[in-house]
């Protein structure tokens, strides 16, 4: 998980007491908010250890016969594919869906593999080396923000003939704050001193905690029987307010959505390479 009830409970003011009411709606919108969160990413943030086949397209006879690169315009809102000159296209560059890398736990490539489908398929014969056959763009010790892993030759175009296994993702030290110290848990999760994801947790609980207002102001009131609606007034000694038509609604209507400054805070995360195109 990104971020946990008793944070969202913090974030909420109800760290002394909660009603099953309000844990029935964390327990329901949190969820979702993650998911906004990982929909809008490409990835999931929570480190993992994943195995993949790719290639995923074959670029050799698609859309980049000619070879080229991806790049991504200033606002980080579109990618263009530019064509690269020269003999033929070479792709000594793969990269992986879920970033950051944090290590690579076993790559074969195995040219008849077709997914894995294929009887005998990845071997042990087809393992490539690490730091011989291959390495990852390590940025610091364990920490590889672009997903991308070079070949000393080219990789395979034909799809499904390289299998990864790779840890992948945040530690939930990194997602609480910049990290102090670097280490490997006793599950192996990896933490790299420096690292700060913490955004990502931010933006979670932003999104959240704007749902479960929502669905304080439109929640079922005992006053009006068995229909759901919006408190629209409401009295208190010689203070009273009423909501105009605008601010009601029906508890049908809720959506757990990114608010804007959750995607301000996603935007230095999102993973804008190749896989997502």
């Amino acid at each position: 998980m990104i971020c946990n009830e008793a944070e969202l409970r913090v974030m909420l003011g109800l760290t002394s007491t909660i009603s099953d009411d309000e844990r029935a709606a964390i327990n329901l919108i949190l969820p979702g908010a993650e998911s906004r969160i990982v929909e809008h990413l490409g990835y999931d943030p929570t480190q993992g250890v994943r195995t993949e086949y790719y290639p995923r397209n074959d670029p050799a006879g698609g859309e980049a016969i000619s070879g080229g690169l991806w790049d991504v315009d200033a606002s980080h809102r579109r990618a263009q594919l530019y064509a690269a000159g020269g003999a033929g296209p070479l792709y000594p560059t793969l990269q992986l869906q879920h970033i950051p890398v944090r290590a690579v736990v076993d790559l074969r490539v195995d040219y008849s593999a077709r997914f894995g489908t294929a009887t005998g398929a990845f071997a042990s014969s087809s393992a490539w080396t690490s730091g011989t056959d291959y390495w990852p763009e390590w940025e610091q010790s364990s920490y590889c923000p672009s997903g991308c892993l070079f070949a000393a030759g080219t990789w395979p175009t034909e799809p499904g003939t390289v299998r990864v296994q790779y840890r992948a993702g945040y530690s939930s030290d990194e997602l609480a704050g910049r990290a102090t110290a670097s280490g490997t848990g006793s599950d192996g999760t990896i933490t790299t001193a420096g690292v700060n994801a913490s955004a990502i947790k931010r933006a979670a609980l932003i999104t959240a905690v704007k749902a479960i207002q929502t669905w304080a102001a439109l929640r079922k009131r005992s006053t009006v029987g068995f229909l759901p609606g919006a408190i629209q007034s409401e009295r208190l000694g010689d203070y009273s307010y009423t909501l105009g038509a605008s601010a009601t609604g029906s508890i049908a209507g809720l959506v757990v959505a990114l608010p804007a400054e959750a995607i301000d805070l996603l935007e230095p995360f999102v993973h804008w390479g190749r896989m997502r195109l």
